[in-house]
């Protein structure tokens, strides 16, 4: 028997036996709906047929058949607004929550004759719904951590930049420093010689330049402690400048590694916000199944 679903709730061409033949179609009208949910049928007092779900049950048709069509339901609204009735039942009513719709149905003269009511249940849209918030939430907790990682970064690559300034202007001095020790060695290295020269002429003087050749050795053993002074010096500085060279090397390899951190911690960043708009965009999907 082909029966045109559509007529049986619209106001054109309605057959008498419009509530018996919702009976009779309403086990395909189940079959065909792509969730799990439950139907019935009232006249404008009763129910006339109940068919339960596989999870989403009241009881059995037995239960239902006969009894009142109750106020607080979308049947009941639907049949005295005459309008389609959409209902969310919580969870709290009947130990799962589902949505019930309630349309009218109506005989060829427009008038009411009973109601039909679909419900489905919405266990899998309130899992979206916490998924998708727990999700948000999740994803809001990692972009702040992320910006404060991300933050942190950078001060990091700009302290240790400043670090890295800070010793190539080390080496700079150290190199001056060893600048200024060559000129030491240079004047020692000269002074030597002027007491060379002064200790020669103190011995053509004789017995009138023993007091020059005292002044003049004196001279000699300054320069050479000069000199030797000088060469330590020298060694100390290039060991600062080879350990200085290093951390400046260090510096650049730390800075850059910085640098990466806070391009990666700004990636992530970006991708936690779009996963941000995905959960939302979950959620409002949900709330339209």
């Amino acid at each position: 028997m082909n029966i045109n679903n559509e007529n049986l709730l619209t106001n054109d061409n309605q057959p008498a036996d419009a509530i018996s033949h919702l009976i009779e179609v309403a086990p395909i009208l189940q079959r065909a709906i792509p969730f799990d949910c439950m139907i019935a049928i009232s006249d404008r007092e009763k129910f006339l047929d109940y068919i339960p779900g596989k999870t989403i049950t009241l009881g059995d048709a037995s239960t239902f058949i006969g009894a009142l069509v109750q106020e607080e339901t979308a049947m009941y609204q639907a049949m005295h607004t005459g309008k389609d009735v959409f209902m969310v039942i919580p969870k709290e009513i009947f130990g799962f929550a589902f949505r019930s719709t309630g349309v009218p149905v109506k005989d060829s003269n427009d008038k009411i004759i009973g109601s039909i009511g679909i419900a489905v249940s919405s266990e899998n849209q309130t899992v979206i719904v916490e998924t998708a918030e727990a999700l948000s939430a999740a994803s809001q907790e990692i972009i702040a951590t992320t910006e404060e990682l991300s933050a942190t970064a950078m001060k990091l690559s700009e302290d240790l930049n400043y670090v890295k300034s800070a010793g190539e202007k080390v080496l700079e001095q150290v190199d001056k420093t060893d600048s200024i020790l060559t000129f030491i060695n240079e004047v020692s290295a000269d002074t030597k010689l002027l007491g060379l020269n002064a200790s020669i002429e103190a011995a053509r003087a004789g017995d009138l330049g023993r007091g020059f050749a005292v002044v003049a050795d004196e001279i000699r053993k300054m320069a050479v402690n000069s000199t030797s002074s000088v060469k330590e010096i020298k060694d100390i500085i290039n060991s600062i400048k080879t350990e200085a060279t290093q951390l400046v090397s260090r510096l650049n390899e730390t800075t850059e590694l910085g640098s990466l951190q806070a391009a990666a911690s700004e990636e992530i960043s970006a991708s936690m916000n779009e996963l941000v708009i995905s959960a939302e965009n979950l959620n409002k999907v949900s709330k339209m199944l």
